[in-house]
């Protein structure tokens, strides 16, 4: 399964890039993210890094762990997430220069489940969470850039 979501962000690409790869601020902007477990454990600039996160799905919150698989300055970054008894989820983010402005284009595809519920949960909810938590995500951070980054 396959979902792909493309904006143009009203902010310079440098600072989208910072914040966006600043896993402490991911719960700000990316539906879905309770919070980041011991952030202070967490690392997010070589492939291999890792942070644990919560994400709430059907009204329970529920742990899991990103990983950084790939990672090209200003450019992209590929990372996986895995939650247990969900499919895993890879995460494509693909930014483009335009001056003042960058092009956002986050592609999130699904790796097939291998348990029962997975598989349940694949074929009926995950669709139309991950659709809806993008758009949502994409949404958040045109207000966030709109706005002006908090500090």
């Amino acid at each position: 399964m396959r979902f792909e979501e493309t904006r143009t962000m009203p902010i310079e690409l440098k600072k989208g890039w910072d914040y966006l790869n600043d896993f402490r601020r991911w719960p700000d902007f990316y539906a879905g993210f309770d919070h980041i477990v011991e952030p202070e454990k967490g690392a997010w600039s070589k492939v291999g890094d890792s942070v644990r996160f919560t994400y709430r799905l059907l009204g329970r919150s529920i742990e899991g762990v990103l990983t950084l698989d790939g990672r090209d300055e200003g450019a992209m970054v590929k990372f996986s997430s895995k939650i247990p008894a969900l499919p895993e989820v890879i995460q494509e983010w693909h930014y483009t220069d335009l001056d003042d402005h960058f092009i956002l284009r986050v592609v999130l595809e699904t790796e097939g489940a291998t348990s029962f519920m997975g598989r349940l949960i694949e074929a009926t909810l995950l669709p139309k969470a991950l659709e809806k938590d993008l758009k949502r995500t994409m949404d958040n951070l045109e207000d966030i850039f709109e706005m002006g980054i908090p500090d």
